[in-house]
């Protein structure tokens, strides 16, 4: 399923509905899936999928294997089982299944119709979810396709008569009659949907061209309409601050944007981008959490141009039968990280106190990794098909060779941000040409493609040349403490006087103290030779049998004091030595007080608070 081959028909597709609401019905080639939801209350869904023009021959079934947003490959088709094939006229046909998620039908006489049932009971922005309050419906998790049937129009449908009180959300074409439309596979398979007593907003926004683009928040919540006013509001103004970034809205195929929120207990924590909509979902409350939620809101809306319009060449074709490989998810990704809590604080909901207390955190993590000196952020990128929800059930030393994209490609552009200010200029203005060159032209993008518009907006091609060689081809970063400082953000370390230990984590068992996970490079106790499992048993001739011991032993230690620490190893009894070194863990504060009137207009200016 290529998405190039529908570019054409993205275009033309709108202006058929319009026409026409029941072209999609009506063409002999519309695929068509029926929800028979008689036992969602046991987790199932039993589906039956049309193909009325399969042409000879075999016809190749399959269930996706990689679904879009996510970097990783997965298996969907274990959950499908009781797969049965008939003609148009009812006479039933052998399945013969010939890969871990392909089947083959033959003998058929040009139309196949499927039956299968579906087990799904774990809804986020990947996996679906059917129970008896919803369904929850990720679309390659949920339906096998067709093969070489790339082209063809998609109709989902619900059996008549079932749930009447439920009601449908999703970004494909409603046709009423619980009918909704795409105008291809691809689409159907972005198109996440949801099913159940659905609480509904919207407001209205216009592009500077005039147009009307219809901002939608469609919720399963179990709580009050007032609480989904209010998130509703906090949805407005981060999609307005979001909107000055950029200056517009992308235009929205079917001129509707939808937020397919979850909200409750049955539901898993996620955020999934998608073309015209995006799943939020989380077991917590707006009650409880709606200040940490809005987060996610704010991310994956930046989405709607960075990665689904700004979009990396490496992710296209996006391929439904196995992960595409990208290298620039620190731009896609790490630079949407960037702009979500940005955007929260520009948008009156983050405070600049609270927004240096979650850049603290990040900072820690990626100042303060060793994985930054095994991979660039490129590299990092492409190791996204292991660790973006991929499982493996050996070990892996990612602790200490592995940085996420997402905190550090938002650490990338804080800093760049920052430095582009210096120069009098913005990481908005590089976004906005990236988007009017790449976004609005839907034309994929290369990483040199990213250095020559930051080049352009600097009118400095060769300094934009070595930030590059430096920063994204290399793993160094920029003074970051000092870049902050002309803002009045404080960043020292929080306890330079004590000694400390990377990521330490240890566990109390039985009078025994055992290292519980792999031991960072930049720890001492790595140079000492201690491990995973290791058991602590003296520090400096002090013998540990506890946590108090080691927190007592570890208080007379000096800075740069040579010490010894014995531990048993594999059954053997070691002795290591190493060098006390200070807490590395850093903390972030703002100038308080009055500040200084060019720091106080150069805050404005980023955070576009006063």
């Amino acid at each position: 399923m290529r998405r190039s081959f529908h570019f054409l028909f993205f275009l033309l597709f709108p202006l058929l509905i319009s026409a026409q609401l029941d072209w999609v019905a009506n063409h002999p080639g519309t695929i068509t899936y029926t929800l028979d939801l008689a036992n969602v209350q046991q987790h199932e869904l039993r589906i039956t999928a049309d193909f009325p023009a399969v042409g000879p021959g075999i016809f190749k079934v399959k269930m996706p294997q990689s679904s879009p947003g996510r970097y990783a490959q997965h298996n969907f088709a274990k959950n499908v089982y009781d797969l049965k094939a008939f003609t148009a006229d009812g006479r039933e046909l052998k399945v013969y299944q010939e890969a871990i998620a392909e089947w083959a039908v033959a003998g058929h006489d040009g139309a196949v119709k499927l039956e299968y049932t579906l087990f799904a009971n774990g809804g986020d922005g990947t996996y679906s979810g059917i129970d008896d309050r919803k369904l929850h419906l990720n679309m390659p998790a949920s339906f096998l396709y067709g093969e070489v049937l790339n082209d063809r129009p998609v109709m989902l449908t619900i059996k008549d008569g079932q749930r009447p009180d439920w009601t449908v959300a999703s970004q494909l074409v409603d046709l009423g009659n619980r009918r909704f439309a795409a105008p291809n596979y691809y689409y159907f398979f972005d198109s996440p949907t949801m099913v159940g007593d659905i609480m509904r907003g919207d407001f209205v926004l216009k592009n500077p061209n005039g147009k009307e683009q219809t901002i939608e928040l469609a919720m399963i919540h179990e709580g009050t309409r007032e609480e989904f006013e209010d998130y509703l509001k906090w949805t407005e103004d981060v999609v307005v601050a979001q909107q000055k970034v950029f200056g517009e809205l992308p235009a929205y195929d079917y001129g509707k944007y939808t937020f397919l929120c979850a909200y409750n207990p049955w539901i898993g924590g996620d955020g999934m981008e998608h073309r015209n909509s995006t799943v939020c979902s989380s077991s917590g409350s707006l009650a409880d959490y709606a200040s940490r939620l809005i987060g996610t809101v704010s991310h994956e809306f930046f989405h709607c141009w960075n990665v689904e319009r700004i979009r990396p060449a490496s992710l296209e074709p996006f391929e439904f039968d196995h992960a595409n490989m990208s290298g620039e998810l620190w731009f896609a990704e790490g630079f949407t990280s960037y702009y979500d809590d940005l955007s929260l604080v520009r948008a009156g909901i983050l405070s600049p106190e609270e927004y240096a207390q979650s850049l603290a955190g990040q900072l820690n993590y990626v100042l303060l990794s060793p994985g930054r000196d095994h991979r660039n952020p490129i590299e990092m990128s492409q190791q996204a098909p292991f660790v973006d929800a991929a499982t493996a059930n050996d070990p892996n030393n990612f602790g200490n060779t592995f940085v996420s994209y997402y905190p550090y490609g938002s650490t990338i552009a804080l800093a760049l941000d920052l430095t582009l200010r210096e120069r009098g200029h913005s990481l908005d203005e590089v976004m906005q040409l990236i988007w009017q060159q790449y976004g609005k032209t839907e034309i994929p993008y290369h990483v040199r493609d990213l250095q020559l518009a930051l080049g352009k907006v600097t009118g400095d091609q060769e300094w934009a040349k070595r930030w590059f060689a430096k920063h994204i081809y290399g793993s160094e970063l920029p003074d970051i403490g000092a870049l902050l400082d002309n803002y009045g953000f404080i960043l020292t370390a929080s306890e330079p006087d004590s000694v400390g230990f990377h990521q330490l984590r240890l566990q109390e068992v039985d009078e025994t103290l055992t290292v519980r996970g792999a031991i960072a490079e930049n720890n001492p106790l790595y140079q000492a030779g201690l491990d995973q499992g290791s058991k602590i048993t003296e520090l400096n001739g002090v013998a540990i049998s506890s946590r108090a011991d080691w927190d007592a032993a570890v208080k007379g230690l000096s800075i740069g004091q040579t010490c010894t620490i014995s531990f048993t190893q594999l059954g053997e009894e070691k002795t290591g030595r190493f060098v006390a070194s200070a807490s590395p863990t850093l903390q972030m504060t703002l100038t308080g007080g009055k500040i200084k009137n060019k720091m106080k207009k150069q805050r404005e200016a980023w955070l576009w608070v006063r």
